[in-house]
């Protein structure tokens, strides 16, 4: 090879990194009228952390940033986010969310929240949020109309919640199908992963959500707010009722350690409550739990607390203003809840005298009433 097509080589090689550089920049210009000076964010909100910062100028204000692999941004007005910092965005912030693309050029008009240019993968994810504000939106009017009519005595209350129900089920049956062609479309993208997750939020059924996922490629999985449903999901399948107690253990500042194992498997029916002092449904279940407690610990029924996500002396204060009498483990943050798939609190686990999961559900009526069966039957 001569020294010409040497220098041939070398530019073509520095022209297609330039390229692949250019082709990985992503511009943003954005309009919004009468915020002089205000500043604005660039939120990348697949992963929660601020991206860029930008003051409008003149109604006007833009981002350029590099974009490797697509993501769900947004455009918002917020107060002093830092980068990495967990923050939420309500409907009063002004704000607008898109797909972040390698080499796109888009541009937002604020004031009307739409998308003036932008791509393919943008439209189709208007598309996706089109559909899911247009379900939330036709379930708020449902609501308020039937309150209405409820309040005017022009509605029994029962018949109100019946008419509700049938409704919401036929315009959830809508949203669920036009997810589903979004994820046929999109089964290796973002937009993709945005309708599964919304498809999930629906609680299809589980041989459903298997024929599903079994369509969805690994990246689509690996988007933190699906492999995060999919983590609990497998987290779930591995401590359903049948199975054997998964054991952890906290360490406390004077060195203790606890286990669930010093409770369970240890020859009675030990019930984990999930709980939180700050959650209102956990206080609220505790009177329900003394009354178990008092009508079946003389046969053989243990409750443990499992303080979730809580600060040991709010935790500790809880136990003495509830005056639970039973024992707990503090200060375990989320672990317990991420090793069962506990999504929300309460949670109630029942545990048989060998250590296997018999039972778990929300504190109700129901839930009590199956305990107290099966130490009858004990």
């Amino acid at each position: 090879m001569n020294k010409y097509h040497v220098f041939i080589a070398f530019m073509a090689v520095v022209l297609m990194s330039a390229c692949a550089g250019k082709n990985n920049t992503m511009t943003v210009d954005v309009m919004v009228n009468e915020m002089p000076d205000a500043k604005f964010y660039l939120v990348n909100r697949t992963m929660n952390t601020v991206v860029d910062s930008a003051i409008v100028v003149d109604g006007t204000f833009s981002f350029t940033t590099a974009v490797d692999t697509p993501y769900i941004a947004v455009v918002v007005d917020v107060t002093n986010p830092t980068p990495g910092a967990q923050y939420a965005i309500n409907n009063e912030t002004l704000h607008y969310e898109f797909v972040a693309e390698p080499g796109s050029n888009l541009k937002i008009d604020l004031n009307t929240k739409q998308l003036v240019e932008g791509s393919p993968l943008n439209s189709d994810y208007a598309a996706y949020k089109t559909a899911f504000e247009s379900y939330n939106s036709a379930l708020m009017q449902l609501r308020d109309s039937l309150t209405a009519l409820i309040n005017s005595e022009q509605l029994a209350p029962e018949a109100g919640q019946e008419q509700f129900y049938a409704r919401q089920v036929a315009l959830r049956d809508t949203l669920m199908a036009q997810m589903k062609q979004l994820m046929t479309q999109h089964n290796n993208d973002i937009v993709g992963a945005s309708a599964l997750n919304t498809y999930w939020y629906m609680m299809p059924e589980e041989e459903e959500l298997d024929s599903i996922l079994a369509t969805m490629s690994d990246y689509v999985l690996s988007v933190p707010a699906v492999h995060k449903r999919v983590d609990r999901r497998i987290k779930l399948q591995e401590t359903a009722e049948g199975l054997h107690f998964k054991d952890f253990s906290v360490t406390y500042e004077d060195g203790t350690t606890v286990s669930l194992s010093d409770y369970v498997g240890r020859g009675q029916y030990v019930l984990a409550d999930f709980w939180a002092s700050w959650c209102g449904p956990c206080r609220r279940s505790i009177p329900l739990l003394k009354e178990l407690y008092n009508e079946c610990h003389d046969k053989g029924l243990e409750i443990l607390g499992l303080a979730t996500r809580d600060k040991i002396k709010d935790s500790q204060r809880a136990i003495e203003e509830e005056q639970m009498p039973w024992p707990q483990i503090l200060n375990d943050q989320n672990t317990a809840a991420e090793l069962y798939g506990v999504n929300g609190i309460p949670h109630l686990i029942l545990f048989a005298p060998d250590g296997t999961i018999v039972l778990r559900g929300y504190p109700d009526e129901d839930f009590f009433n199956t305990v107290k069966a099966k130490l009858n039957n004990n």
